[in-house]
């Protein structure tokens, strides 16, 4: 969910200042951005910060839970995605009298199921533990949080790239609201709908999506010889990829290489971390900023 990141960093001339007629000056979301991606540049160049900076990159062996082998975590991968649809399924039959309240109901009740199946196969033998310990729930927890601040500039950064490359072919500007969730959010005005559906991509979202991608995709690629870092970042462009049908085709452009540093970010933070823990707390928190920067 990338909405309020792509509404912070509009361009002047799509800012609600400039429809009103302001300075047309640029937001603040793009400041930001572009200085944290120059401080990134300088601290790559500084040789004792790059130093530190090598040393949050994930060790050679990944930690936490790992298949016995690729093919039950292929297997298991499946049976996650086959849950989320089985989940909506079985919400559709409870037939919604309110459109909205059922593509929420709809939403939980997938989430939920994925919950249940990943958690019951990642305890089971068909998992092994890694060769490293993982962090603490409250260090993982910790290092979710803290990297909320260095990851959301800098997807703002590599959004602001991409925009530019994309103008650069005569792209369509992206839309300021391209997640369907928080149109009908902005829509419908439901103090109710918008507390439950704060709650569903803020809280359940994140530990489905984690549980899925960081705890059963990622770990079935380092399974099948993959080192960290390759593992991460072919996790982030398939996580990117399932959510192509859930953005406007006028977005992608911008949409897709944010996604794929967020899902970047989130796998070296499973890799470091040994757990899902610490990518649950980053997601949460970037999902909900959203969410409040667009009602803002």
């Amino acid at each position: 969910m990338i909405d309020g990141l792509a509404l912070l960093l509009q361009s002047p001339d799509q800012s609600p200042a400039a429809a009103g007629g302001g300075d047309g000056g640029w937001p603040l979301g793009e400041m930001i951005a572009l200085g944290s991606l120059a401080l990134l540049v300088a601290a790559l160049l500084f040789p004792p910060t790059a130093r530190r900076l090598r040393a949050l990159l994930p060790a050679r062996e990944a930690s936490g839970r790992l298949p016995v082998d690729a093919m039950v975590g292929v297997v298991g991968m499946a049976a996650f995605l086959l849950a989320g649809t089985i989940g909506a399924t079985a919400a559709h039959l409870l037939g919604a009298t309110d459109d909205e309240y059922g593509r929420l109901l709809r939403g939980v009740c997938g989430n939920l199921l994925q919950c249940l199946v990943v958690v019951l196969l990642v305890s089971s033998r068909l998992f092994r533990d890694g060769p490293r310990k993982g962090s603490s729930a409250k260090l993982a927890i910790a290092a979710g949080a803290l990297s909320f601040v260095a990851v959301l500039p800098l997807v703002g950064a590599v959004g602001i790239i991409a925009g530019a490359v994309a103008e650069q072919f005569g792209l369509p500007r992206p839309p300021e609201v391209s997640h369907e969730t928080l149109r009908i959010l902005l829509e419908k005005g439901d103090t109710l709908f918008t507390l439950a559906t704060l709650a569903h991509v803020a809280v359940l979202v994140p530990v489905a999506e984690e549980l899925g991608w960081r705890g059963v995709m990622q770990p079935t690629i380092r399974a099948a010889g993959a080192g960290p870092l390759v593992a991460s970042a072919l996790t982030a462009a398939i996580f990117a990829a399932i959510h192509w049908d859930a953005i406007p085709a006028g977005g992608r452009a911008v949409a897709m290489p944010m996604l794929v540093a967020l899902g970047l970010a989130l796998g070296l933070l499973r890799e470091k971390t040994g757990g899902v823990l610490a990518p649950i707390a980053l997601h949460a928190l970037f999902n909900a900023w959203n969410v409040a920067v667009t009602l803002a």
